[in-house]
């Protein structure tokens, strides 16, 4: 599988572009831009997403956090604990799921999805009011009925490289420009062609309407 630096440095090549580390930054943004469009476009008609496409966050630290904060009332019959960080933005994807799994970090015990209005409505039901649940809210991640330290998160983000910042259980970095990016390889020719048929091509006509014409 290609790395994101070798996917935008060939697209670089073939436009002779291959040194303007400028144009190579851009098109780190737009091979995710793609990519998730893509993925969007592809699990509408196919209901699934194949593993390539998946990142995981394997040591999530979590902390105590007030209800009122991802529900509509502090009094929800139960605790909460949030993400201390941020979580990178997911592909919006159409079973109106985030995430393929939240859970323990050993991926043994899913946490059941749920919202504010419903961990509310929760309390008066015996069968959920006591199970792991979790909201997804303000870009975080809320468990309710469970105090991890730490959770695993695995799912489709829309910039892979938004999760460099992240170390997993292993010390390691969630992702790296220079290790294997979450694509196929199908893909990466589909997204190569899009941007070298589009992006490419409005470049190329702004710069030669930018040249100046010296006459003799």
């Amino acid at each position: 599988m290609a790395t994101l630096n070798e996917i935008v440095y060939n697209i670089a090549l073939q436009v002779d572009k291959g040194d303007d580390t400028v144009l190579l930054e851009r098109l780190k943004f737009m091979v995710g831009y793609y990519r998730a469009q893509f993925i969007r476009q592809d699990q509408k008609r196919n209901h699934s997403l194949p593993s390539q496409f998946v990142q995981k966050l394997d040591c999530l630290a979590m902390e105590a956090s007030s209800a009122i904060e991802c529900c509509t009332s502090e009094d929800i019959g139960c605790t909460v604990w949030r993400t201390k960080r941020t979580i990178p933005r997911p592909v919006r994807i159409y079973d109106g799921s985030e995430f393929g799994y939240v859970g323990t970090v050993d991926a043994k015990e899913p946490y059941q999805r749920t919202t504010g209005v419903q961990a509310e409505y929760a309390k008066h039901n015996k069968f959920t009011a006591k199970g792991p649940r979790y909201i997804y809210a303000n870009d975080r991640i809320y468990v309710l009925n469970a105090r991890p330290a730490r959770i695993l998160v695995k799912g489709v983000f829309e910039q892979p490289q938004d999760l460099a910042g992240y170390t997993c259980c292993d010390n390691t970095a969630a992702f790296s420009e220079d290790k294997e990016y979450p694509i196929s390889m199908d893909m990466v020719q589909r997204i190569t062609q899009s941007i070298l048929g589009s992006e490419m091509q409005l470049e190329n006509r702004q710069n030669d309407s930018d040249e100046v014409q010296l006459s003799e």
